[in-house]
């Protein structure tokens, strides 16, 4: 899969103690004709505990979302969940981005959506907005559609086509968005005067999009598979394309149906010789299958020669790489991955040379939280790369500076609102006896 998007910034707010902006650039360049993100497809976020890393990625994950699941806002759960994550101050989550859609022509988007509470207390969207330009320096940007507190302020539609675009998403637009109707009715037989072209555009992005925590919610997968295959129907993209997303999306995945399990059996493959680079002990991992209804209930067994280990059993390190893998793989395929601390329970030495992988070789975009500082010695070759979480909600990027290492500047307590200026002695307080 070649690179289809690319993500050239973002700025989000109101989301955990996210209270005020941050702005993410990965690319802070003029996009023209000779664009080239090739040394602009990785970037690690750093900051100390509690700054609102996580945050970062949250907001990605909503977002997504909120787009390719038409339930999202009215699920209980996920409704209990937005209470908890937007920020009790602003009450108010927005997330800005642009991108860029690389499909036969270069298009510039620009995503806008706010979540807000309502007079029941329940989130609702109050803003979402969708504007473009092509690569053409002459383009003026265009909007496709500006929906404030569930009215649309601005539609690109003839009247006839907007009269009927607002029948179809009367009292819908406050808890779905309205890329996704859109998309909706482009792929179907609705006869609306939308650029067809342009939405679907615009959806792709979300629909190559993928975020990993600790413990990733699997519906997301389930939903992006409904999207894709909706997109497959869609002559104005190539469906070898989709079918290899398609292909390495359910790579996790325990219940395979049946007439999948060739391409869950490949994946698998993959994995076991990711596994083996950590642990050269390793001779290979063993699907242990059952078949229930057309589906096939799979274990996988980590055998070692002499003894076999059950998943479940294996230590944590090879859990999380056998849980970022297929976020990983993604990412090489050419999507844009969003990983919360891609360094956990990682060798550093191991950790330094995935992320030189990244540099030099994947397809797609990156971006991780980390603590462990080795994957700064990579990237500090190039600007964008490196991004300090302070404190106080400001994004520092890493530029070079001389012979100052960014790792060391980091670990000496000299990046602005970083100061890790705490001296060994300062623990004595915290472990005395006699407090």
């Amino acid at each position: 899969m070649s690179r289809m998007v690319y993500l050239l910034n973002m700025t989000i707010s109101g989301i955990k103690n996210l209270e005020k902006d941050i702005y993410i650039d990965f690319y802070g360049k003029q996009i023209d004709k000779r664009f080239n993100p090739e040394k602009y497809k990785i970037k690690a976020i750093y900051g100390e505990n509690g700054t609102g890393k996580t945050a970062i990625i949250s907001a990605v994950e909503i977002v997504k979302e909120f787009i390719i699941n038409e339930n999202y806002l009215r699920d209980f759960d996920n409704q209990a969940l937005l209470k908890d994550l937007i920020n009790k101050k602003t009450k108010t989550f927005v997330f800005r981005c642009e991108y860029v859609t690389l499909i036969e022509s270069i298009f510039i988007f620009e995503y806008e959506v706010h979540f807000s509470f309502d007079e029941n207390d329940e989130v609702y969207v109050s803003y979402e907005s969708l504007k473009y330009k092509s690569n053409n320096s002459k383009c003026t940007q265009m909007t496709i559609f500006v929906c404030q507190n569930g009215d649309f302020v601005v539609l690109d539609a003839n009247v006839n086509d907007r009269n009927r675009i607002l029948d179809i998403t009367k009292n819908l637009t406050s808890k779905q968005s309205v890329l996704s109707l859109l998309f909706k009715m482009v792929n179907s037989d609705y006869k609306v005067f939308i650029d067809r072209l342009i939405i679907v555009y615009a959806t792709i992005f979300f629909l190559v999009i993928f975020t990993h925590f600790g413990d990733e919610d699997k519906h997301t997968k389930y939903y992006q598979n409904i999207r894709l295959n909706e997109l497959k129907r869609n002559n104005l993209v190539n469906k070898s394309v989709v079918d290899e997303l398609l292909q390495n999306i359910s790579t996790n995945e325990r219940r395979v149906a049946i007439d999948e399990f060739d391409h869950y059996l490949k994946n698998i493959k993959g994995l076991e010789r990711f596994i083996k680079l950590f642990k050269p002990s390793l001779n290979s991992i063993v699907i242990d299958k059952r078949e229930d209804n057309g589906y096939y209930i799979c274990r996988i067994l980590f055998d070692y020669i002499q003894y076999t280990v059950d998943f479940e059993f294996e230590s944590t390190g090879i859990k999380h790489l056998v849980d970022i893998y297929s976020a990983l793989k993604m990412a090489s395929l050419g999507a844009v991955v969003f990983i919360d601390e891609l360094d956990a329970n990682i060798n550093d030495v191991m950790l330094g040379k995935l992320v030189e992988y990244f540099v030099l070789y994947c397809n797609g975009q990156l971006c991780f939280t980390s603590h462990n500082t080795t994957p700064m010695i990579v990237l500090k070759r190039n600007n964008k790369s490196i991004d300090y979480l302070t404190t106080d909600n400001k994004i520092i990027s890493w530029v070079k500076n001389g012979n100052y290492s960014p790792e060391n500047r980091y670990r000496d307590g000299m990046i602005e609102g970083l100061p890790f200026n705490v001296d060994p002695s300062d623990f004595i307080s915290v472990f005395e006896e006699n407090i």
